[in-house]
């Protein structure tokens, strides 16, 4: 990922827990939907970054699923995972990136 910056936030977030997947829709009209899977193998963390950085494989079950979701403060959401995991922060500026790519 590069550089974030700084990034409008959504005009409305919507998890959608039968399709385990997140809808975001973007103030200049992009709907992008990213599944949970992928926001889970994204997270940023300094626990999942340094899993990564050392090459250890982590195991993530297909149909993960969030639990819950927390706006933290004005900067992004933070996601609670049905596998315990609920670390890492998710900014608007990594959440577009994520949301580019996938569309």
């Amino acid at each position: 990922m590069s550089v974030q910056t700084l990034v409008e936030p959504p005009k409305e977030v919507r998890l959608k827990r039968k399709l385990n997947e997140l809808e975001l829709s973007w103030p200049d009209g992009l709907t992008s939907r990213l599944s949970c899977l992928i926001l889970r193998r994204s997270c940023g963390c300094s626990h999942c970054a340094q899993a990564k950085r050392m090459g250890r494989l982590s195991l993530i079950d297909a149909d993960i699923s969030i639990k819950k979701v927390e706006l933290s403060g004005v900067s992004g959401l933070q996601f609670f995972f049905s596998d315990g995991h609920y670390r890492g922060l998710y900014p608007w500026g990594f959440l577009r990136e994520l949301s580019e790519q996938v569309s």
